[in-house]
């Protein structure tokens, strides 16, 4: 047991002179914390967004408004009043298109399409915005009284979320930052450690516990 609190001493002592070891030991996982934890974001949020809107009526705006009330998205602009080359250009990453006698059509409860453009190049990203897109319209359709109660779902979901009501990602990401930090690092200086032992010729010390 003596020789074992030696050599931690030891190991201490050496640890403490060593300045490129301590910044490996503390300064390394508190960026690693930071960057993982308030830098990386896997939620989507600001998404351009270009609409273009052919009907202009009142209805259409607050379908409009609606959208951007999400706070998922946000307005991108039209190029040559062409939805198209925003997306091409990278500017917007979705755009919706409403079609002419947009409010006439729904009050005469005739079907609307309503065309909606969505950048594939991420794929995750695309799956994201096509559910909050059809998810938006489901709402404005009720919450405007154009869809009648019956043909709602007879089943009424109340959902509430526990441990993280927010949803914010730092609260999700952070802990297991802590147990990846645990895991990787003390590892990452055992090894460091043993070789310097190596190349000081002292790693026989380490074969003898």
């Amino acid at each position: 047991m003596k020789r074992v609190l030696s050599q931690c001493v030891k190991e201490l002592n050496q640890f403490r002179r060593d300045r490129l070891t301590v910044a490996l030991a503390f300064f390394l996982p508190l960026a690693v914390l930071l960057i993982y934890g308030y830098a990386i974001r896997l939620e989507a949020k600001n998404i351009p967004l270009s609409i273009q809107d052919f009907d202009n009526s009142a209805l259409s705006r607050t379908y409009v408004e609606r959208l951007y009330a999400t706070q998922q998205f946000e307005p991108a602009p039209l190029i040559n009043n062409s939805p198209t080359a925003a997306i091409d250009r990278g500017l917007a990453k979705a755009a919706v298109i409403i079609p002419p006698d947009f409010e006439k059509s729904i009050k005469s409860k005739q079907p609307v399409t309503v065309q909606a453009l969505v950048d594939g190049t991420d794929v995750n990203n695309a799956r994201i915005i096509q559910a909050s897109l059809r998810a938006t319209i489901q709402f404005f359709m009720r919450s405007s009284g154009l869809v009648p109660e019956s043909a709602a779902s007879p089943i009424d979901a109340q959902v509430r979320l526990w441990f993280n009501p927010g949803r914010q990602e730092s609260l999700y990401i952070v802990p297991g930052i802590f147990g990846v930090i645990l895991w990787v690092f003390p590892s990452m200086l055992s090894g460091i450690a043993l070789v310097r032992e190596k190349e000081q010729g002292t790693v026989a010390q380490v074969y003898a516990f």
